[in-house]
């Protein structure tokens, strides 16, 4: 595709091959985005963040997303192809439990969910387990 765009435009550009593509530059742009994300890190140290779990649904599957705020801006840390963690508050206070420890407990000051059974029953656990921890949860209708 890259080709056949640079066909209509002056020059000899010739894009990267299928190999390149999936060996060194994927490497390197890997890379660089945890660099972005480490850059951040700093400002959660500093500051404190909120992490925001979002999931939603569509044709039978759950995806969560997982975002880091800070005032330095939103990181989105990962997403989950979750569908069995929905329906359960252990399988949530696992996920969440995790996105917790990859940002480190002492960093993170509050945990923004939706406000379904499942994500209150899974924020008591979290709150056990990391008391300085306050969960907010979002009352917004989609």
């Amino acid at each position: 595709m890259i080709d056949a765009i640079a066909s209509i435009g002056p020059g000899n550009y010739k894009g990267p091959g299928f190999y390149a593509l999936r060996g060194y530059l994927l490497a390197k742009n890997v890379e660089e985005v945890k660099n972005f994300v480490d850059s951040y890190r700093v400002t959660w140290k500093e500051t404190g963040c909120t992490i925001m779990a979002d999931g939603w649904n569509r044709c039978r599957r759950t995806l969560i997303n997982f975002l880091v705020y800070c005032p330095r801006g939103i990181v989105f840390l990962k997403s989950d192809d979750a569908p069995d963690a929905s329906k359960t508050a252990d399988m949530l206070y696992k996920l969440l439990r995790e996105v917790v420890l990859v940002v480190g407990p002492e960093n993170v000051v509050q945990i923004v969910t939706d406000n379904s059974a499942n994500y209150v029953a899974a924020r008591k656990l979290l709150e056990q387990e990391f008391y300085t921890l306050r969960v907010c949860l979002d009352t917004a209708e989609n």
